[in-house]
Parts: C-alpha cells; sequence; structure tokens
C-alpha cells in the first residue's frame, strides 16, 4: 500500500493551501470595488460561518456591517451579494441579457457526464439557461395567463373544501371520556414546548429563531379509587357536568401541503394526486408524491449549509459529476432520501408524459417531444408508483410542452426535459404556498386585532360563499395580510443569477461608484435582508398590514423593496397562480374557522432553511369553529375571546 512522509503530507497541503489562497485572490482583486466579508476561513470560505447561523440571517448581519452590496465566497466561488432594490433592478431587469441565466446546480457541461440523474436535475426550469430556459418559459406561461387563472377559481375551492373537511375530522376534541384526538391531531403531552409570552399581540414579529421551552407536568393517579371500590355501595349521587373537552392541536402546516398538492395536481395536470399515506409509503420504500417533495426540500437539495453543497463548493468544475456520484454513496441517510425522493417524482412524471402522450397521438394531435434512453428507477419501481395507469386531463401542462419546440435545436423538447418541468411544478406548487398561508396563519393567530379586522371583512363577503380572483378587491385587508406574512417570511428568502456576458458587467449605485462584476461570478439578492432593512421600511420586525394600505407609506417606499417572487423575466412563474391560492385559501379558511397556537408551538417561530424558508417543525394549532347552529361568530365575539 502507498504510504508518503509526513513531509510530503505537509507540502501537499501546503500546496493546496496555496493554490486556494492564490485563486481566491485573483478574483479579489477583479472584485476589489466591493467590500469583502471578513474574516474569510481558507478553504471553505464563508460557508463555514453558516454553521454557526442560516445563511439569510448571515446575510442580513452583513447588510447590516457592509451596506447594500458585499462579497463572500462559496468554497472556491465568488458571490456578490445585493441588498440595494437599485443594484438588484440593474441586474433582474435592466442588464437582464448579462445576468440572463442562474448558476448552475452541479457543472455538467454537454456529453461530459453520461449520469441520468444529473441530467434530470438540470432540465427544470429553475436552473435552465439560455434559449432553453425561453423555450420552457414560452411553453409554460398559457398555464398562467389570465383566462386560465380564472378557471382555476373552482379548483382552487375545491381542493380548500376538501381542506376544510379535514380540518373538521381532525379537530375533534379528544375529551376525558379515554377517547383520544383524531387521526393526525396531537394531544398536549409532557415536555411539549410552550410559547413566550408577547406583549401586545406582537410575539410574530422580529428575528424568528429562538425557541422558549416550558414544562407540563403530569398529574399522579390516586389511590382513593381503589379504597372506593372496597366500600359498601352508597346511593347513586346526580352526574357531575362533563369536564370540558381538550381542543384538539393538529399541524396546519402539513394540511396546508397536502392542499396545495391536490390544487398543483388538479390544475395543471388534470390529475388527483394522492396526499395520504406518505408517512407509512416512505418506510416501507413505495413511491409517495408528499414524502418526496418533503424529502427534497428537507434534505436541502446541495444547499451551502449543507455537507454536499460544500463539497461541490470547493472541488473545480470539471470534477463536479464525479463527487455527486460519489455523494449518492457516501452521503448516507440524506443520499438515501434524495434517491427516493427524485426516483418517485421522475417516475411519475414520466408515467403521467407517457399517458398523455398516448391520449394525444389517439387525438391525431402533433407531438414534437423526442424520446431518450433517460430512466435509472426500475421496472418494479415504476410498477409500484400509484399513477400507473393515471392519464392527465386533455391540455394539460404536459400536452403543452410536448407541442413545445427547444429554441436552441429548433427539435421538441426532450423526455426528460419535460418530467423535469413537471417536478418543478409540483415541488413548488406543494411546497411555497403552503409556507405562504401557514406564515400568513401564524401571523393572525399571534396579532388578535389583525385577525378581527380580516374577519370583518371576510364576513361582509359572505360566509357560505365561494370567493373567485374577480372578488380580490373585495379584499384589500386580506391582500395586506398575504403581502405582509410574505415580508416578513418570504419562501424565496435569497435567489440568485450568474453573470454570462463574456465582458462582465457593470453596476452603478446611488452615489455613482461603479462595480464591475466579471464573467462567471455568482449573483445573491437578499430578499430577506431587504424585507427587513429599517432603511426600507418602517418598523420592520412588525406585523402592520397597515403598511401596504396606506397610500403615503406606500408611494414613498421604493417599488422593489418588497419582491418576495423575485424580479424580472425570471421572476417565478406562478406567483399570480400563488397569490390567488392565497387568497381564495384565507377567505375560506376563516369563513369557518380561527386559530390560537398550541401549547407545543414555540414562538418566535422557529424556520428552517431550505431551498425555501418554512416551519421548522410544523405550524401547531388548536383550530376553533366559528359557527354554531349555523350561526357564524362576529368579528367583535372573536376579539373578545381572545
Amino acid at each position: 500500500m502507498l504510504s508518503l512522509a509526513p513531509w510530503a503530507v505537509a507540502a501537499a497541503a501546503a500546496a493546496l493551501w496555496l493554490l486556494a489562497v492564490g485563486y481566491r485572490l485573483g478574483w479579489r482583486w477583479r472584485l476589489r470595488a466591493i467590500p469583502l466579508v471578513r474574516p474569510m476561513p481558507p478553504f471553505l470560505g464563508h460557508l463555514k460561518m453558516f454553521r454557526r447561523q442560516p445563511m439569510y440571517l448571515a446575510y442580513e448581519e452583513w447588510q447590516r456591517r457592509y451596506g447594500g452590496i458585499f462579497l463572500c465566497f462559496f468554497g472556491k466561488n465568488p458571490v456578490v451579494v445585493l441588498s440595494d432594490p437599485d443594484l438588484i433592478r440593474q441586474v433582474a431587469v435592466k442588464q437582464f441579457a448579462k445576468f440572463h441565466d442562474r448558476p448552475s446546480i452541479v457543472a455538467m457541461p454537454s456529453g461530459r457526464t453520461r449520469d441520468k440523474r444529473l441530467t434530470a436535475i438540470r432540465s427544470g426550469l429553475l436552473v435552465a439557461r439560455g434559449g432553453y430556459w425561453g423555450s420552457l418559459r414560452a411553453a409554460m406561461n398559457p398555464l398562467f395567463h389570465s383566462t386560465a387563472l380564472q378557471s382555476y377559481n373552482s379548483v382552487m375551492n375545491s381542493c380548500v373544501g376538501r381542506f376544510l373537511e379535514r380540518l373538521q375530522d381532525m379537530s375533534a376534541p379528544a375529551a376525558n371520556s379515554g377517547s383520544g384526538p383524531a387521526e393526525g391531531a396531537a394531544a398536549p403531552a409532557a415536555g411539549a414546548e410552550q410559547p413566550a409570552a408577547a406583549a401586545d399581540g406582537e410575539g410574530g414579529g422580529g428575528q424568528q429563531h429562538a425557541e422558549h421551552d416550558a414544562q407540563h407536568t403530569a398529574a399522579g393517579g390516586s389511590d382513593a379509587a381503589l379504597a372506593a371500590l372496597a366500600a359498601p355501595a352508597e346511593p347513586a349521587a346526580p352526574a357531575a357536568p362533563a369536564a370540558p373537552a381538550a381542543p384538539a392541536e393538529l399541524d396546519v402546516h402539513a394540511l396546508l401541503g397536502r392542499m396545495t398538492l391536490e390544487v398543483i395536481g388538479t390544475a395543471a395536470f388534470g390529475v388527483d394526486f394522492i396526499t395520504e399515506g406518505d408517512e407509512q409509503d416512505l418506510k416501507e420504500g413505495k413511491p409517495n408524491l408528499v414524502a418526496a417533495v418533503k424529502a427534497i426540500f428537507s434534505a436541502g437539495n446541495f444547499t451551502p449549509s449543507n455537507g454536499a453543497g460544500v463539497v461541490f463548493r470547493l472541488v473545480p468544475d470539471w470534477m463536479e459529476p464525479l463527487f455527486f456520484v460519489l455523494f449518492l454513496r457516501l452521503f448516507g441517510p440524506m443520499a438515501r432520501k434524495l434517491e427516493y425522493a427524485r426516483s418517485t417524482l421522475m417516475s411519475t412524471a414520466d408515467l403521467l408524459m407517457q399517458a398523455a402522450r398516448k391520449q394525444a397521438v389517439a387525438r391525431g394531435e402533433e407531438v414534437h417531444m423526442v424520446q431518450t434512453d433517460w430512466r435509472w428507477w426500475s421496472q418494479d419501481w415504476a410498477d409500484q408508483n400509484p399513477y400507473k395507469g393515471v392519464t392527465p386531463a386533455p391540455n394539460s401542462v404536459l400536452d403543452m410542452l410536448m407541442r413545445a419546440t427547444n429554441k436552441e435545436t429548433g427539435r421538441g423538447l426532450l423526455d426528460v426535459q419535460i418530467a423535469a418541468q413537471s417536478n418543478t411544478l409540483i415541488a413548488a406548487g406543494y411546497e411555497t404556498t403552503a409556507n405562504a398561508i401557514a406564515f400568513a396563519i401564524f401571523c393572525l393567530a399571534t396579532h388578535p386585532e389583525a385577525e378581527a379586522r380580516l374577519l370583518a371583512e371576510v364576513d361582509a363577503f359572505g360566509t357560505d360563499k365561494e370567493p373567485s380572483l374577480d372578488d380580490a378587491p373585495r379584499f384589500p385587508y386580506v391582500e395586506a395580510v398575504m403581502h405582509e406574512a410574505l415580508r416578513l417570511y418570504p419562501p424565496a428568502h435569497t435567489t440568485n443569477r450568474e453573470c454570462t456576458a463574456p465582458g462582465g458587467a457593470t453596476l452603478v449605485g446611488a452615489d455613482g461608484r461603479q462595480y464591475h462584476i466579471p464573467q462567471g461570478v455568482w449573483v445573491h439578492f437578499n430578499i430577506w435582508g431587504l424585507h427587513h432593512s429599517e432603511e426600507h421600511w418602517k418598523e420592520p420586525r412588525a406585523f402592520r398590514p397597515e403598511r401596504f394600505l396606506d397610500e403615503d407609506e406606500v408611494a414613498s417606499r421604493h417599488p422593489n423593496a418588497f419582491i418576495p417572487f423575485g424580479l424580472g423575466p425570471r421572476n417565478c412563474i406562478g406567483f399570480k397562480f400563488a397569490l390567488q391560492e392565497m387568497m381564495i385559501s384565507l377567505v375560506r379558511i376563516y369563513q369557518r374557522w380561527t386559530f390560537k397556537l398550541a401549547p407545543r408551538q414555540s414562538q418566535p417561530l422557529p424556520l428552517r432553511m431550505g431551498i425555501t424558508l418554512a416551519p421548522k417543525d410544523g405550524l401547531w394549532v388548536t383550530p376553533h369553529p366559528r359557527h354554531t347552529n349555523g350561526i357564524a361568530a362576529t368579528a367583535a365575539s372573536v376579539t373578545a375571546a381572545a
């Protein structure tokens, strides 16, 4: 076995260190006009600091220290971080042609690797590049046109109706008769976390990461009951009134995720997605969409904060495909979860896509899709998939994509590319909207005055009417609540671009200072920091929906200080769909229910940073019905009860 002398190992390590330092110094000189975050650890760069706090909080701290533009390093890669809305607009809109693309998740130039998983990862809309991205965007735009959005009103109302039925079933209180809570609900347990006290209903504001723990004490039993059994029988006393039932506790975030997955399944595919049994299917290794999407977002998918992300930022680009394959073998549980998730999502998309293709051919329609050998899962895995034999509705997103043409090749899209777009829609439709609605419910549960105002607006509309997109102007306060929740808790906490112009690009600050961005440099939009900046927001930590209704305050604010869906041509393609779903959901839910935080729910709200920002351990609430014998509670009575 080959052995090296200690001096040789030390020399090699020193050489690598000098190489890394030299590489960074070269970039530092080219980006010398931009403040560098200090200190900068060797090798890992600023990735090491994300072990101490999440990236979005580190960016917020550095924004306060260095201003609206600063430089950090992800391993070998320089990253320019922007919190200045003028600079963000220059990148996202004015110089879009020079910042057209997002950085690749894994460097994989065409023909360099045969790994089919990498092909699938690189084919999605979020990371698509060049003319291929434009082809995808153009093909999917009809799904979100105003006419299409109107057609989704009934779909969204139907799915919210199912959510309300589940909520009703799971909210049956656990009485003291020995019956437990409804399935999926939870009774308070010993050791459960308790919320910290919040003054004046402002507990939802502020930095959402501290956790406050309190302990329940379990009441012990008594031997008096045994003694009573041995005593002589006495005449029966009048029955005592039944003890009040304990309110049910449930994770409303999990329920919302099932609802939003059903919405995207019906609206985009015309398929009724199965949203039950995810934990059991995951345990048994069976395909399940809910389990797969949860795994994707909880694993972080190579975000800088996990080990795999660190590796990919250290090695040269040409080595990344090799490290991807090694990751699948070496990173244990996370790799297995991601493998399960991708195999489930891609096999589901493939089954639906092939069924849609057969249906289109049978109708005599033209299909441009190019079929390739891209599948990596077994036939047995496909046979277990519950969507085998399911056919999407005509004119679904799959039909749109099968008719599309890739502007770069002049041919139809590849089957793997179409499957990747299906997965993008499924994942984004599940996670981000569910997070946004959950954040709004948390804010309302911790701010009773805002809840009362929202209830008054909902009641004025009617407690039994289904809202539609045309009704949006009737809900200005609901919309303000939505926007304020998205400001405080933007699911897309950061978004990115890459400078692709051969000569680079030059940004100009408000003070006239110029910042040259060379080709290949990544640019991050610090959305969390921008949304919490005292420069652009009065009381940025407070939940104040009124800030979006005050005309003077709105006029005085920078028009790009609020960008929860990004900015420019590469903003979120489905943002209007998401806002429509949020509006309909909140109106329908608050027609019937209000919520209080369950004893186990921590305050401030703990957050999980992965691909998106989400409640860390769900959002645990006790639902309270607003209807008794068919009569809706008034907003005033809800306020009094709070």
